[in-house]
């Protein structure tokens, strides 16, 4: 069975997560759904319980990708959050078997463009070193 908890945003808007059952082994293969007690003071507090999971998440992938010795120009992440009513919320499983699901991408430099007054400038210095190179021989 499906259970909501009933909560808010720290604006004081209302908010319903959805809550996984918590679920204990039973007999046979199967594991069968325990009731929970939504109204706990831990399931209540869900929603910052959330967004604590993905500061810390975020917080620990930005402070990895900075710190490689070439960080990506580009780095997307995505991963769940499960909020279980006994647990609380959680990194879940978001896609095949993985947690998370990282993509990064690098940039080749581009060269610098340079003005058309430069161009013109070094132009004309290669031609005056040709003609001098020209005087000398």
């Amino acid at each position: 069975m499906i259970e909501y908890i009933k909560t808010q945003t720290p604006d004081g808007e209302p908010l319903l997560i959805e809550v996984a059952p918590a679920a204990k082994p039973g007999a046979g293969f199967g594991r069968q759904p325990v009731p929970t007690d939504v109204s706990s003071e831990s399931s209540k507090d869900a929603y910052n319980q959330i967004l604590s999971t993905i500061r810390a998440c975020a917080h620990g992938i930005i402070d990895t990708l900075q710190n490689l010795d070439t960080p990506p120009t580009a780095a997307s992440v995505d991963f769940a959050i499960k909020v279980d009513a006994e647990t609380g919320a959680m990194v879940a499983k978001s896609g095949g078997d993985a947690q998370f699901k990282i993509s990064l991408s690098w940039r080749q430099p581009e060269p610098e463009r340079r003005q058309p007054d430069e161009e013109a400038e070094d132009a004309e210095e290669s031609q005056e070193k040709e003609a001098e190179a020209e005087e000398e021989a």
